[in-house]
C-alpha cells in the first residue's frame, strides 16, 4: 500500500503546492488578502473560478494562459506545484507514516517555499523564517532530540555568522543564519555538517556550470538558499549514503 499511499501524499503536494505558488509572489508584494482573498489573474486581476485552481491541470488545459486576457501564466506555477507533489510523495515513501509524515511535510513546505521565493526574489522573508524556526524547535521536542537539534542548529548559525561577519555581508546574506538555524533544527547533529558540505558541494558545480556557459560572470549574484535546500533534502534522505562517500574521498 506504501507506492499507493505516497501517489495519495503527491496529491497532497500538489494542492500546497498551488497555495505555496499562490503566496510567494503576494508575500514578495506585500498583497492582501494572502489566506482569505480571492485567486485572481496577476495580469487582468479577474477572479478564477474553481476549475481554474485545479493544481497543473488547469495549466495544462488553459494550455498556459489566462482563460480571460490571454496573458502567459508565470511557468513557476507548475514548477513549484509538481516540485511540492514530488517531495511530498517522496516523503511518505520514506517515513510511511501518516503522522511522521504531516510533521516533516510542514519541514519540508517551509524549505520549498525557501528554495523559490530565495530563486525567485533573491532574499529571505521573515514572516516565514522565524515562525517556521520556532515551528522546528518544537517539532524537535515532540518527535525529535532538542539538544541535537540544537547542537546542529548553533553550529549552521555559527558557520554562516562566521562568515558574514568575516565579509560584511558580502559572501552571504542575513537571511542565510536563519535558514541555516532551520536546517540545524531539522536535521539535528551531525547531519547539519553533512548538508552544509553537500549544499556548498551543489552550489559550487552550479556555479561553475554558470560561468563555463557564460550565463553568469564571476560578478553574478547567486542566491544560497536553494543550495542550502538542496543539500538539506539530499541528507534528510540520503545522509548515510552522502557521509559514506564523504569518507571514501578522504
Amino acid at each position: 500500500m506504501t507506492p499507493f499511499y505516497s501517489v495519495l501524499a503527491g496529491i497532497l503536494g500538489l494542492f500546497f503546492g498551488s497555495f505555496l505558488s499562490m503566496l510567494i509572489p503576494r508575500l514578495h508584494t506585500g498583497e492582501k488578502g494572502i489566506f482569505f482573498g480571492r485567486s485572481h489573474c496577476p495580469h487582468c486581476k479577474t477572479d478564477l473560478k474553481a476549475h481554474d485552481l485545479i493544481p497543473l491541470i488547469s495549466y495544462l488545459w488553459l494550455k498556459g494562459h489566462c482563460h480571460q486576457c490571454k496573458e502567459k501564466i508565470s511557468f513557476w506555477y507548475p514548477v513549484t506545484e509538481l516540485a511540492t507533489a514530488l517531495t511530498f510523495g517522496l516523503l511518505f515513501f520514506y517515513i510511511q507514516n501518516w503522522t511522521l509524515f504531516a510533521w516533516y511535510a510542514l519541514h519540508f513546505l517551509v524549505l520549498l517555499f525557501i528554495f523559490f521565493y530565495d530563486l525567485r526574489y533573491k532574499e529571505i522573508h521573515d514572516g516565514v523564517m522565524l515562525p517556521a524556526i520556532v515551528f522546528a524547535f518544537i517539532a524537535s521536542v515532540v518527535i525529535g532530540n532538542p539538544l541535537s537539534s540544537l547542537f546542529g542548529a548553533a553550529v549552521a548559525v555559527s558557520f554562516f555568522g562566521l562568515q558574514y561577519l568575516l565579509s560584511r555581508g558580502r559572501w552571504i546574506g542575513s537571511g542565510d543564519l536563519r535558514i541555516g538555524a532551520f536546517m540545524g533544527l531539522l536535521l539535528a547533529w551531525p547531519m547539519t555538517l553533512t548538508a552544509l558540505l553537500a549544499s556548498y558541494i551543489i552550489g559550487s558545480l552550479v556555479s561553475l556550470l554558470l560561468l563555463a556557459s557564460k550565463n553568469a560572470t564571476p560578478k553574478t549574484a547567486v542566491p544560497l538558499g536553494p543550495f542550502l535546500v538542496l543539500g538539506t533534502m539530499l541528507t534528510y534522505f540520503f545522509g548515510d549514503f552522502l557521509v559514506d562517500f564523504y569518507l571514501k574521498l578522504l
